[in-house]
């Protein structure tokens, strides 16, 4: 049985859709960027040894929220997750704002396990939205619009961070100093989303998929009709053959390229502003100005959205990793193996972090895309949680151990040699991987399962 209410066309519903979920990936943008900020106002109080163990927190409860609640929506259901991740990162975001007051009241570590408990427990609720997010967008926009959807509604994290370290930078334009107020500011903007994200949220459908997956066909039917979904039961419906690679392989070239991604974008664009021997170190003005250049490079990349589904997966994919690494390259001879002092050629430095920032984000659009296309419906959340467990896992070894061992050569060279196996693991999908573009839900389910 067959049922299409909807055209292959966005309908209003599905404009909600993409409200409800790009706002969701702008708090996070607002949360990393305050919680990477301000981390400065306790350096002066805290041991040289806990400040990286301060910066990677915030990534160990995003994988935890990645892969906890990307097995729970596979349980309860996309739209029934976020009643628990809002919860969540708001209670964290109150706390964040609450720890700099505790620390003009109390004794400043008494403020700093607050801000780090609060942190954690933000960190842990957007990083839990993902996974509920790409499935939902995944199941519920018609074939032809997912990929730009998958690509767009992300890159609100960007937006959101780029926003976030804009109002601290103009801050420091006109007080000439790291204020308590501008954090304020950063706080305040994200609690303001929740709530309008909150709103949204009550008027968007359960995936009709998930429903389907959890064997129910009737509510899926009536909820298709009455949002006016485009929806076909799985086991007929198209003519199109698709032969996936087996689900190891698809597991390992996206964890592959899923740790190159996160890794490079998270110490380029946020941990490099802690490198001792860096001059970000201890200079609010221009950490602020990495973190704002960094996210407004992805955040114009991710407008790639608009014409992602009239490429193939594959070509985009070989684009975004062997593009990283060559704009990786230049950076790397330029302050590594020439080592030209960073101080006197910050422009420079600059438009190479913008490009290569640029290239990063086309390689999160390729994430977003293929991990929930690659994997059935009824298991999609769990495989994007376990996949995220890997990259990040990787990731905040990396962090740790690089900001410890506060070596600029070493630093660099590391992100040259992952974009390196980023750009082989695009060709070895190039080469044997499948196409996915417009390829119905229903179609995907019976390939990947």
């Amino acid at each position: 049985m067959n049922s299409r209410s909807a055209g292959e066309g966005l309908r209003h519903v599905h404009y909600l859709i993409f409200l409800s979920f790009a706002l969701g990936f702008l708090i996070w943008g607002f949360v990393s960027t305050s919680g990477i900020m301000t981390i400065n106002y306790f350096k002066d109080y805290i041991p040289p040894w806990l400040l990286p163990l301060s910066v990677v927190i915030g990534y160990v409860f995003v994988v935890l929220g990645d892969f906890t609640m990307g097995v729970l929506t596979d349980r309860l259901g996309r739209k029934g997750i976020f009643v628990y991740t809002m919860s969540m990162y708001t209670v964290g975001l109150l706390g964040m704002a609450a720890s700099l007051y505790v620390k003009q009241l109390v004794n400043p570590m008494v403020a700093f396990t607050v801000f780090m408990v609060s942190y954690a427990l933000a960190e842990f609720g957007v990083g839990g939205e993902e996974p509920p997010a790409l499935a939902a967008i995944t199941e519920l926009m018609p074939s032809g619009g997912r990929g730009m959807m998958l690509v767009l509604t992300p890159n609100f994290d960007n937006v959101g961070a780029a926003l976030a370290a804009a109002i601290l930078y103009v801050s420091l334009l006109l007080t000439g100093q790291a204020s308590v107020p501008s954090i304020y500011v950063m706080i305040g903007s994200a609690l303001v989303v929740v709530f309008i994200a909150l709103i949204v949220r009550l008027s968007i459908p359960e995936s009709v998929k998930w429903l389907e997956a959890r064997g129910k066909v009737n509510e899926a039917i009536e909820v298709a009709r009455r949002e006016g979904l485009e929806y076909v039961l799985s086991k007929g419906g198209s003519n199109i053959q698709l032969k996936a690679p087996p689900a190891w392989f698809r597991a390992l070239f996206l964890s592959i390229i899923g740790l190159v991604q996160i890794t490079t974008y998270g110490l380029m664009a946020y941990t490099i502003i802690y490198l001792p021997s860096l001059p970000f170190s201890g200079n609010p003005g221009l950490q602020s100005l990495v973190v704002l250049l960094a996210n407004l490079g992805a955040s114009i990349a991710g407008l790639i959205g608009f014409w992602v589904d009239a490429v193939g997966r594959r070509p985009l994919t070989l684009l975004s990793y062997v593009g990283g690494l060559l704009t990786m390259v230049p950076i790397f001879l330029i302050y590594a193996a020439i080592n030209t002092p960073l101080r006197s050629s910050l422009p420079v430095f600059y438009v190479l972090l913008f490009l290569n920032m640029a290239f990063s984000e086309f390689g999160w659009a390729v994430r977003t895309l293929l991990e929930p296309e690659l994997f059935p419906t009824r298991t999609r959340g769990t495989w994007i949680g376990m996949i995220r467990l890997i990259a990040w896992g990787v990731y905040i070894v990396l962090t740790y151990y690089l900001l410890s061992a506060l070596n600029t050569y070493q630093y660099l060279l590391v992100n040259l040699i992952l974009y390196a196996i980023g750009a082989l693991a695009s060709i070895a999908w190039y080469i044997w991987g499948v196409e996915t573009r417009g390829v119905p839900v229903s179609i995907l389910d019976e390939a990947m399962g």
